[in-house]
C-alpha cells in the first residue's frame, strides 16, 4: 500500500491549485478555433455586402481562421442584426454594424426587436464611403441646380430609390428638407436592384456609394451630379460637391463597422480589435477599400464605437421627430 502524509497531500493540493491559478485562460489562447459566421444584413452586391466582405478577408487573415459571410437581408437590416443580437456571445458570430441597423433602427421603425446599444458589444468602426447623386441620363438634369429646379417644378412626381433607412433613403429625404423639394421614395429591400431600376428608369434619381455606382457612371448609363460629402472624390474629381453644385451642405457618408452580441469576452474584443487596427498599415486592405471608394476610420475603439452609437441614437430620434411624417416606406 502506498502511504501519503497529511504534509505530502497538502503540498501536492497547494501545487495543483497554484497550477490552476497560473495557467494562461484556454478560451483567450483558443480563440479563433473555428470558422467565424460574419452576417451582413442586406443582400448580395450592395455596399454593406461588397465592404463587408473586405473587412471579412482582413480578419480572415489577421485571425488565421476563414470568415464566412452571410446575408440575412431585409427589414434594412434588422433581421440580420437581429440574428446576431441573439446568438452566443463567444466571438463566432459577427455582424457588419451599419446606421440603418444600429443608430437610425428605432427612429424609423416603431418596434425594433433589439436595444441598439445594450444588445451589442461594438469591437470597431472600420471604414467609411463617399455617396454621389445620380440619376438616369434621360432625365433633363445635368447639374444639382437644375435638378432642385426640376424637383420643384415637378413635386411628387420624381422617384429615388433606396433601402428604407439606409443612406440611399436618408439621403434623398435629408436633400428634399433641405432644398424644399419633394421626391416619391419607392423602397426596395437592398442590394443592387435599385440601381438596375434607375439605369432602367424605374427610378430616376439615387443616393448611391460610389463603388456601386461607379461603373455605370464610366459607362454613361447614370449620370453623376455631385459627391454627398464635403469633399470632393479623388476617382471623380471634376464632380463638384452638392454643395458646390448649388444645394444645401449634404454630408450622407455611410460607415462600417463589426460588432458582436452583448457580452463579448473582453479577451475576444480585444483580438477581433487588434486584428482589424491592422487594417490601418495593410497595403492590399487599404487599396481594396480605395477601389470601393472608402477611407479607414483611424483609432477606434471599442469604447469609442459605443459612443458614437450612443451620441448617433440620440440624433436620429430627435431626426426623426422632427420630420415626422416625410419618412415614408
Amino acid at each position: 500500500m502506498i502511504r501519503f502524509s497529511k504534509k505530502g497531500l497538502l503540498a501536492a493540493a497547494a501545487a495543483f491549485c497554484l497550477g490552476f491559478a497560473s495557467a494562461p485562460s484556454i478560451g483567450a489562447d483558443a480563440y479563433p478555433s473555428k470558422p467565424i459566421k460574419l452576417v451582413v444584413g442586406f443582400p448580395p452586391g450592395g455596399p454593406t455586402d461588397i465592404v463587408g466582405r473586405v473587412i471579412g478577408q482582413l480578419l480572415s487573415k489577421e485571425l488565421g481562421q476563414p470568415v464566412i459571410v452571410e446575408n440575412n437581408g431585409g427589414a434594412g437590416g434588422l433581421i440580420g442584426a437581429s440574428n446576431v443580437a441573439k446568438a452566443k456571445p463567444d466571438g463566432y458570430t459577427l455582424l457588419v454594424s451599419v446606421e440603418s441597423s444600429n443608430t437610425r433602427a428605432l427612429a424609423l421603425n416603431p418596434s425594433v426587436p433589439y436595444d441598439q446599444e445594450k444588445s451589442f458589444t461594438y469591437i470597431r468602426k472600420v471604414a467609411k464611403q463617399r455617396n454621389l447623386v445620380v440619376v438616369n441620363p434621360k432625365l433633363p438634369v445635368s447639374s444639382i441646380s437644375e435638378l432642385i429646379a426640376y424637383l420643384k417644378a415637378h413635386p411628387g412626381e420624381v422617384n429615388f430609390g433606396g433601402t428604407y433607412g439606409a443612406t440611399s433613403h436618408i439621403g434623398g429625404t435629408l436633400f428634399d428638407t433641405a432644398n424644399g423639394t419633394k421626391m416619391t421614395f419607392i423602397n426596395y429591400s437592398g442590394g443592387a436592384q435599385p440601381i438596375t431600376d434607375t439605369i432602367a428608369g424605374v427610378v430616376q434619381v439615387g443616393f448611391f456609394t460610389e463603388a456601386t455606382v461607379a461603373q455605370h457612371i464610366k459607362a454613361g448609363t447614370l449620370r453623376a451630379l455631385a459627391v454627398a460629402t464635403s469633399e470632393r472624390s479623388p476617382a471623380f474629381p471634376d464632380i463638384p460637391t452638392v454643395e458646390q453644385g448649388g444645394a444645401k451642405p449634404l454630408d450622407i457618408s455611410p460607415w462600417f463597422g463589426i460588432a458582436g452580441p452583448a457580452k463579448l469576452p473582453p479577451e475576444v474584443v480585444a483580438k477581433i480589435g487588434a486584428a482589424l487596427d491592422k487594417g490601418a498599415d495593410n497595403k492590399e486592405f487599404l487599396t481594396q477599400l480605395d477601389t470601393l471608394g472608402a477611407i479607414p476610420v483611424h483609432g477606434s475603439t471599442s469604447q469609442t464605437y459605443s459612443h458614437d452609437v450612443g451620441q448617433e441614437i440620440t440624433f436620429w430620434n430627435k431626426w426623426a421627430k422632427e420630420v415626422g411624417g416625410t419618412l415614408t416606406r
